[in-house]
């Protein structure tokens, strides 16, 4: 009768053991799944963070070129209705025309 306790005691151990051994792999696996997902995450917010700053670099260079824009306008505008006296009478220069067309289409 002894030697059924004991076997059996010895067979309880080893499956316990064994079913031990088993969690622990799957606690491994999930540790590790879980790490990767952390680093997904993370990966995720630096690439949100990097697209805000993108965003707001792209607003800010478009006021700029607004800014450019609208000032470049007045300037046109001023040569073209300026007061040139005797040279009003005289033609531009091919490029300088075709330039200043190009600016003036361009609105």
């Amino acid at each position: 009768m002894t030697k059924f306790a004991l076997i059996a005691a010895l067979l309880l151990s080893l499956s316990l053991g064994a079913a031990a051994w088993w969690q622990s792999g799957r606690a491994d696996s999930a540790e590790s799944r879980a790490a990767t997902l952390a680093r997904s995450v993370a990966a995720l917010e630096a690439s949100l963070t990097q697209r805000a700053a993108a965003a707001k670099i792209a607003v800010e260079r478009a006021a700029r070129w607004q800014l450019r824009a609208g000032e470049l306008d007045a300037t046109i505008q001023s040569i073209l209705t300026a007061d040139l006296g005797e040279c009003a009478d005289a033609q531009l220069d091919p490029d300088l025309a075709d330039l200043l067309g190009r600016l003036r289409s361009a609105d």
